[in-house]
Parts: C-alpha cells; structure tokens; sequence
C-alpha cells in the first residue's frame, strides 16, 4: 500500500466517512418532477434532490404554485420524508394548496409572528438536522426582517438586511441537504438595481445564496387564455388560465441545453398536465400535426394508432379512461426520452 492510500484510509477512518476516494463514477440526480411536462423537459426531469433551489421573478409569475407542485410530488414519492412549507408572508391557501395536490394534513407548516430572519434561520437548521425533513420550502426571502431591523425602530439605519444571516444559513443548509438528501426551495423576490439607470433588477438576501443554489428558475407571467385554450390580451376580464414563463438561470445538475420554457396554468384545474403532454409529444414526434389533423403513433412499431381533427380532441382521447394504455404509453416513453436526451 502506497504512502497515499495509507494517508487516505486513516483518513476515512478518522472521519467515519469515506470523505477521499479514487476516481468518480457517474452521478444521476434522483429528481423531484414537475406536474406539466414542458417543465419536466426543460430540467431533464425535475429538480434534484438534496439540493437548494431558488424561484424567483415578477409578482405573480408562478413561482408559489410552481413551489406546491414540486411539494405535492415530492409528498407522493417513494420513502417521501417530512415536508416544511416556511409561510412567512402568511399567505399559504390550503384551497389552492390542496387542488395542486399537496398533502396539508401531513404538511408541517411554519407560521413566524415575530421572529427575525436568523432565528428563523436557526430554526430551520434544527429540522433539517434531526434528518427526517426531506423538503423544505421558504416563501419568501424577500419577506424576512433581520433581528437588528425587527428590534430597532422605523429610524434607525440598517445596512445587509439579512444577507449575512442567509449567508450562514445556505452555507449550513448546503451542507445538510447533501446529507439527508433534503431539498430546499428558497422563494425570493425582485427588488429595483439602486443606481441603475436602465431599470435593472436584482434578487433580495444577497450574493451568496444565489451562488450556493445549484439551480435557479426565474418565473414571468405568460399570456392569459380563455376555455377554448384561445390567447387573451392582459386586460381580459375573465381569463380561464396563463401561461407561466421560466428561464433556467442556473443548472449545475444537467446540460444547459434547455435554457427556457412554460406551462400551462389553468385557474380551475391548476397545471394542465394533457395539454402540456401533448406539447412535448409533438417535439418527440409520438405525435404528429399535419394541418389540423393530429396522428397518435405507437412508440415500439411507429404505427398510427388513431387519428383526430383538432387539438381540443386529442385531448379529449387521451382524457377518456378507456385509452388510457396509451395514454400511458406515452408517459413511459416521455419519462425515458426527457432524461436521456
């Protein structure tokens, strides 16, 4: 045994970890997916686990639905630990929560009244090292008040807000998502460049959280649509849905290749998986559009399973149980292809 493999196994053994090994073997993400399958597309199948993970972007964009999504999923996975839901603008709608699919009754739900930002920060820690929370989320950064700013008064000058506070936190909470394999998304906020004379905008808490995330999405408000899927214009008085735009900004877990997005967002059934499916079907050519005319292929033999006029009835195809073989063909298919690619 060399000088080197002997320093090294004293070194694991101090450790009681094997902290230095030779070589790295590939490392596939297990992944949290997303709901619509544009999204799942676009992060080569979902957000990866064990990582922290920033939504940020416009009022409205999306991010908080976006947010329960990936914890209703999250909660539906195989050997799903406990979920947190950090509610510190006191905003959380159980409603909405619940048509997206989340668990609330098994949903550990943190309500600050008034606790500065590095309390709550200690907080958090403390779950995160009992190693049983396996999903966290902190809606919104942008809402926290450091302990010097919640104890002083309206005058008084405060400078970093709760960037250093965040700081430490992400450098601790990196460390024990790593560990317990926890995912932690961080919901934060937009604020106005401070000298910019071309309108910049900048992220709330700091340099040093968006540079430990390994993935940040920022959210847009896409266009409004009506019951027929039909585009409206922003002044639309009774808009059935929108369209909610996102921009990888960051992924340190897959290609960059697929850098922007959408999905569909409908105000009465929440994310509409079919329409989406379909979208991403068409990009794999599972089906094919020629004109109005939609073919449904079989992915094993290429050959045409049924043909439809119209979008709206191939939605209606693949809703109605009695296809619902090849609707799950199509999933099967959509799940290998989206993380292979």
């Amino acid at each position: 045994m060399s000088k080197m493999e002997e320093l090294v196994k004293d070194m694991n053994k101090g450790f009681k970890a094997t902290i230095v090994s030779k070589g790295l073997p590939k490392y596939d993400y297990d992944r949290i997916p997303f709901t619509s399958p544009r999204l799942n597309y676009m992060t080569f199948g979902g957000l990866p686990v064990g990582k922290l993970i920033e939504f940020y972007g416009e009022n409205h964009g999306g991010k908080t639905t976006t947010a329960l999504d990936s914890l209703a999923n999250y909660q539906h996975m195989p050997n799903a630990k406990d979920a947190v839901y950090v509610d510190i603008e006191n905003t959380f709608d159980t409603v909405w929560a619940t048509k997206l699919g989340v668990d609330v009754d098994n949903l550990w739900i943190l309500k600050p009244e008034s606790q500065g930002a590095e309390t709550i920060f200690e907080q958090l820690i403390k779950m995160l090292e009992t190693g049983e929370v396996g999903f966290m989320v902190i809606d919104s950064l942008g809402a926290l008040m450091s302990n010097q700013e919640l104890e002083g008064s309206i005058e008084d000058k405060s400078y970093g807000g709760i960037a250093m506070g965040l700081t430490k936190f992400t450098k601790k909470a990196e460390m024990l998502c790593n560990k317990y394999n926890a995912t932690i998304i961080g919901i934060n906020q937009e604020r106005a460049k401070i000298g910019s004379m071309y309108g910049e905008m900048k992220t709330t808490g700091g340099e040093a959280w968006k540079y430990q995330c390994s993935v940040r999405l920022e959210f847009r408000m896409g266009k409004y649509f009506d019951s027929q899927g039909r585009d409206l214009t922003r002044q639309a008085e009774n808009p059935s849905g929108n369209y909610v735009l996102v921009t990888m900004k960051k992924n340190k877990t897959c290609p960059p290749t697929r850098r922007t997005g959408f999905y569909t967002l409908n105000y009465l059934k929440g994310i509409d998986y079919l329409t989406d499916l379909i979208e991403v079907s068409l990009k794999y050519g599972i089906i094919e559009q020629a004109g109005a005319w939609y073919s449904i292929k079989n992915t094993e033999t290429g050959e045409q399973i049924v043909k439809l006029q119209g979008q709206p009835r191939v939605y209606e195809y693949l809703e109605d149980e009695e296809n619902i073989s090849t609707l799950k063909m199509i999933e099967d298919y959509l799940d290998k292809k989206i993380q292979e690619d």
